[in-house]
């Protein structure tokens, strides 16, 4: 069996998007099981300025299973757990001093719990070297779990997110090497107000250096097209108690991660990924310092399955699992 899965990262996308211009021939998947852990440690303001308001630790775990339906029809589904511990004075327990909207989730503890429902519908337009790939993506909280704490585990919103993946193999030039990317365009469910829509776009390039073991560059690119704004010396007054206790969910935000990785192929059908990333620039947001990853993908075969040489044309011939390493978003 032979497969390529660009998975994004476990912490958004948040634990993000799954970025796929491949699809695997009928009746065949994979299960992937990330593990990630990262630290937060600056808060980015509208004008990109800075400050240091506490540190935030967040790791998860990620379960994920992908399936084609036909050789041009794929799904994916997922479900993280999501655990986050806050450590600073600048916690959100209150908003404003009023007791009705306590949270108890920055006291510098663990908390967690499960996070969103993530079904991904890809469709495959082209079998050229150029593959195109149309998606629809769904996520939907599993359950109404907290949002004002910087130890939240997610938005807690409903998204919609249409878009395309693009990629190819760089041959003749490169054979081992290839490139894809994703651009996906996403509203969510009003909030105080606001529904907020989003661009999210994601390039990776990789290198097969044996057929065993890979290595991969990653950026991801998030961008809130509307809502509110983080004032560098009035954050938060500038919001209204609603605003304020609805920040994270409706905050204009805006973020830009990099990540590597390194895969290696025990066998055709078992792939283990260790990586790391960092956030380069932000605003409205929080910048993640660390993020590493670890994970193991296992490809498997169904009955629906068809001996079909041509599902598999134009991959890289070592194509094995792959992983990139960014972050939670919120």
């Amino acid at each position: 069996m032979r497969i390529l899965k660009l998975l994004s990262c476990l912490i958004g996308l948040p634990l993000s998007s799954f970025p796929q211009a491949w699809l695997s021939p009928k009746g065949e998947g994979s299960a992937s099981v990330f593990y990630q852990y990262g630290i937060e440690r600056l808060h980015a303001f509208a004008d990109e300025r800075t400050k240091d308001r506490g540190h935030t630790f967040l790791s998860g775990v990620l379960v994920d299973v992908d399936f084609s339906i036909t050789d041009k029809l794929a799904v994916r589904l997922s479900l993280p757990y999501i655990s986050g511990k806050y450590v600073g004075v600048n916690g959100h327990t209150l908003v404003r001093g009023r007791p009705e909207t306590a949270v108890p989730l920055d006291n510098g503890d663990f908390h967690g719990s499960l996070q969103d429902f993530r079904f991904d519908l890809r469709y495959s337009v082209s079998r050229r070297a150029l593959k195109v790939v149309p998606f629809f993506q769904i996520t939907t909280p599993s359950h109404a779990y907290a949002t004002l704490a910087h130890a939240a585990v997610g938005l807690n919103l409903r998204e919609y997110r249409l878009g395309a993946n693009i990629g190819r193999r760089l041959n003749p030039i490169l054979p081992n090497a290839f490139i894809q990317g994703r651009y996906g365009f996403g509203f969510s469910q009003e909030v105080a107000n606001v529904a907020r829509k989003r661009s999210y776009g994601e390039l990776q390039l990789g290198y097969f250096l044996t057929r065993r073991l890979s290595v991969q560059g990653a950026l991801v690119w998030t961008h809130s097209h509307n809502g509110t704004d983080h004032d560098y010396n009035l954050f938060p007054d500038n919001l209204t108690d609603e605003e304020w206790r609805n920040h994270d969910r409706i905050s204009r935000a805006r973020l830009l991660d990099v990540g590597a990785n390194v895969g290696y192929a025990l066998n055709r059908s078992t792939s283990i990924v260790v990586g790391a990333g960092h956030s380069v620039t932000g605003a409205n947001t929080h910048l993640r310092a660390m993020v590493v990853t670890v994970g193991i993908v296992k490809a498997f075969t169904t009955r629906m399955a068809i001996d079909d040489a041509a599902a598999t044309a134009g991959l890289p011939h070592a194509s094995k699992a792959l992983v990139c390493s960014c972050a939670k978003s919120k």
